[in-house]
């Protein structure tokens, strides 16, 4: 079965979902005028604990309803709030970023001065705030789960570390910490030790989706996809609205070539009620996924200017569109494709947006070596593939599966270029973490693109 496509199967590449694993307070305090409210939004700050965020946003939103003064629900709600409600998230946010905060508890003046200082682009000052809160409130978790991700975002993996390990020492429950010392321990690729977090995170919370979730991201990431498949049903069995394991399943049957079983996955993402935007991907995904394993590519280029392509709406399908231009010669619309992942990269850049930013590099180099490896220039396309590992990681499935694809199409570039040592040290190092892969790559001769070697 050809199976090169399965590592692209990831838009997170060029959309960057991004992950946001922030620990929240046990026992919160919020300055309310309803105890009702109150109490809405603790179980608002609970569910985003279980990463259930939609279900966090409409407790958010019945808290404001309940006290439209709400400052911090106003403050929750406007960072959740869907396009369609652009306006509200825009009057929320000024009253956000004018309100007075000396009534407030020094939890929540905390937050929301932090948040500010981060949306006015104040860097230095988010972090004395941080600083200043942890010094102010040293029991509170939540500054020091704020400085914990901050760290992690700016690529600080030892501190990050070092900062849940704290953040668990104040309150051993704060489970999703130990979802963060997973994701951490696969970025530094200590496996073994991403395996523990994650089944800890289990153990403590076996009612919850997300660490089923986690567990089998992992396990795919590394080759084990019997028990991601497992873990990500489980989690469905848990939650059957947790749709991020719906999409990982779905990825996961695509690999193997079983699209009829993905198609059934959507079916039941449907009748679960996913979001159509959510649903559209994954069928776009699907459908794509299909072509390029059938070599359909002439098809795949005929449909460039469709709702799965345009404006990357769907990243897999942005991706496959490229590679169907290289296949077949249009090297117009190869370059067309990388000049949008330019723009987008461009804008990414002005909005100050790290992890979209390097995303879009990462893609638009993967993007650029395979245009090379199919002109013929060799050593281009080795310096892009090589540039694109360097900004991929092993975090969660989406960078780590597209991290090993990119290193086995630099492999195969390598091989073409007679530098067969090399190739074959790079597809050990590729076999310590994923051995299925490489199996798949010595299945095809060698060769996911089909480079001619003469």
């Amino acid at each position: 079965m050809k199976r090169w496509f399965w590592a692209i199967l990831v838009s997170v590449v060029l959309v960057a979902a991004g992950l946001t694993l922030v620990a929240f307070p046990r026992d919160p305090e919020w300055t309310s005028s309803s105890a009702d409210a109150s109490a809405e939004f603790t179980a608002g700050e609970d569910a985003l604990r279980k990463v259930y965020t939609e279900e966090a946003a409409k407790h958010f939103r019945r808290a404001l309803e309940l006290d439209s003064d709400f400052l911090v629900a106003k403050w929750r709600l406007s960072q959740m709030m869907r396009p369609d409600e652009s306006e509200q998230q825009r009057q929320l946010t000024e009253e956000v970023l004018k309100a007075d905060l000396s009534s407030v508890t020094a939890r929540e003046r905390c937050m929301i001065s932090y948040w500010r200082a981060a949306w006015n682009d104040q860097g230095d000052e988010s972090a004395r705030i941080l600083d200043a809160c942890i010094e102010e409130i040293p029991n509170d978790p939540y500054p020091l789960a704020w400085k914990a991700g901050r760290a992690w975002r700016a690529g600080h993996l030892e501190e990050a570390e070092r900062l849940y390990q704290e953040l668990l020492a104040i309150d051993p429950n704060w489970v999703v910490a130990y979802n963060a010392l997973g994701y951490i321990k696969m970025m530094q690729t200590a496996f073994n030790e991403a395996e523990e977090s994650f089944k800890s995170y289990r153990f403590i919370a076996p009612e919850q989706a997300n660490p089923h979730d986690s567990l089998g991201e992992l396990f795919m990431t590394i080759g084990r996809y019997s028990e991601a498949e497992e873990s990500f049903e489980k989690a469905i069995e848990v939650r059957p609205d947790f749709w991020a394991s719906y999409e990982h399943l779905a990825v996961l049957k695509s690999y193997t070539g079983d699209f009829a079983a993905v198609r059934g996955v959507i079916d039941r993402a449907a009748a679960t009620g996913m979001p159509e935007p959510r649903l559209r991907k994954m069928s776009c995904r699907a459908t794509y996924a299909e072509m390029a394993a059938k070599d359909r590519w002439k098809e795949i280029l005929d449909q460039h200017d469709g709702p799965c392509v345009e404006g990357f709406f769907d990243g897999l399908s942005a991706l496959l569109t490229h590679r169907a231009a290289c296949e077949t010669g249009d090297w117009r619309m190869a370059r067309t494709i990388e000049d949008e992942a330019m723009g987008l990269l461009i804008d990414a850049e002005k909005d100050g947006n790290g992890e979209l930013v390097r995303a879009f590099r990462a893609g638009l180099l993967h993007m650029q070596g395979i245009r090379a490896a199919f002109e013929g220039d060799l050593p281009a396309a080795q310096q892009r593939f090589q540039a694109a590992d360097e900004l991929l990681t092993f975090i969660a499935v989406d960078d780590g599966m597209y991290k090993l694809y990119n290193r086995m199409l630099l492999a195969e570039t390598l091989l073409t270029d007679g530098k067969d040592a090399e190739a074959h040290s790079l597809l050990a190092s590729i076999r310590s973490v994923n051995p299925a892969m490489v199996e798949d790559f010595e299945e095809s001769g060698f060769r996911f693109l089909g480079l001619d070697r003469g």
